[in-house]
């Protein structure tokens, strides 16, 4: 599969693309890509583009488009995952989650949670984290990237969901297994993953406020940092995103 890459500009098929900077730096140093190989170029319009390359540098990478169409690799459930900070590694959490397809990330605070990054921290994390979620949405052949949002309260996180989004929260002893769960892909839902020793009682207060529905993971116990991609692809899996294999290259 071709590279693929992010960027501001809006293309159209037929125009050219120019980029600079790291991305221009990244594809002639790090990748050493060479004029005739093909990447595919996600502009922010929503739409992906085949681009034939013409000239590499590291300060200046230029191609032709040679097709176009609406970005594939997004599901149609839309599934923002509220997720309890881990003890460590909220970087692995973010890139599995990307790549299982959650359209958000919401990190919060909860009750047993132990990591709670100093307040004067948390934007170079956060930027950090986006950077992540940059990288992870390339990989995995993502149509958007997904925003990671600073960390909050969970009832903050919570109060921040679309209105109307379906809440689900994953517990030890819920009543329902989340793999046998009907869900309903035009409705937005927000996916609840607790931190390693399970969601409080003041958490589970906030869930119940907030309308949440109870799920268990089956038999065994995931990690946190883990717990959200599992689940979030046993949604995908019940909505029917799963179903379609990777979208294949047009011919030009």
């Amino acid at each position: 599969m071709p590279e693929r890459f992010f960027i501001d500009d809006v293309l159209d098929a037929g125009s050219g693309m120019a980029v600079a900077g790291t991305l221009a730096h990244h594809i002639a140093r790090s990748l050493r890509m060479r004029p005739g190989e093909t990447i595919v170029a996600v502009d922010g319009s929503g739409r992906e583009h085949g681009v034939r390359l013409r000239t590499v540098t590291a300060v200046l990478v230029e191609g032709e488009v040679t097709w176009s169409r609406a970005a594939t690799g997004e599901p149609r459930l839309r599934v923002t995952v509220v997720q309890a900070l881990p003890r460590e590694r909220m970087e692995d959490c973010i890139d599995v989650l990307v790549e299982a397809g959650a359209a958000g990330i919401r990190p919060v605070r909860t009750e047993r949670a132990v990591s709670r990054p100093p307040d004067d921290r948390v934007a170079q994390r956060v930027r950090r984290w986006q950077i992540v979620a940059t990288e992870s949405a390339q990989l995995s052949g993502r149509g958007i990237i997904p925003v990671v949002h600073a960390p909050t309260s969970l009832a903050d996180g919570l109060a921040a969901l679309t209105a109307g989004s379906r809440v689900i929260a994953g517990t030890f002893d819920g009543a329902t297994s989340l793999a046998t769960l009907d869900v309903d892909s035009s409705r937005p839902l927000a996916l609840c993953i607790g931190p390693e020793g399970g969601f409080g009682d003041g958490d589970l207060e906030a869930l119940h406020s907030a309308g949440a529905e109870l799920v268990h993971l089956g038999p065994r116990v995931l990690r946190t940092r883990y717990a959200g991609a599992v689940a979030t692809a046993l949604l995908l899996g019940r909505a029917g995103d799963l179903d379609a294999p990777v979208a294949a290259e047009p011919r030009a």
